[in-house]
């Protein structure tokens, strides 16, 4: 099955492109269309093909409930971006921009991000593990 999420929109102007991925395998989502997403002075291309686990938030019940399926967008910018080792500190800087911009809240973005700039080395690592 093919999901898709309709363009994100903060400030009058378009920030995504549309979203469509196909589930894969236990936490894993597949691009069936480039994705792109507007920042400030950038834009981070996402090719199609690519695999990203979403949002994954660990199991904690309390955690998972207030922050799971909260930043789509933004996560699959983050994760491309710890995939392709862009940098840690600046993949976590723009995932906090990106969910701004997807109209994610104070109260619920800045827990994320504090979440992966504090213990998102472990994931990072994977990432290029992968990639070596």
């Amino acid at each position: 099955m093919t999901m898709m999420l309709k363009t994100g929109v903060a400030h009058g102007l378009p920030k995504f492109s549309a979203l469509e991925y196909r589930h894969v395998g236990p936490n894993a989502w597949q691009l069936t269309r480039t994705f792109m997403y507007f920042g400030e002075g950038y834009t981070i291309v996402v090719p199609v093909g690519f695999t990203t686990d979403l949002d994954s938030v660990p199991r904690i019940p309390f955690l998972y409930a207030l922050l799971k399926g909260r930043s789509v967008r933004a996560a699959t910018v983050h994760d491309y971006l710890y995939n392709t080792q862009a940098g840690k500190a600046y993949a976590d800087r723009v995932f906090l921009a990106a969910m701004e911009d997807e109209g994610l809240p104070a109260r619920r973005r800045y827990p994320i991000y504090w979440g992966v700039a504090l213990f998102g080395h472990w994931a990072y690592t994977q990432y290029a593990e992968k990639t070596a």
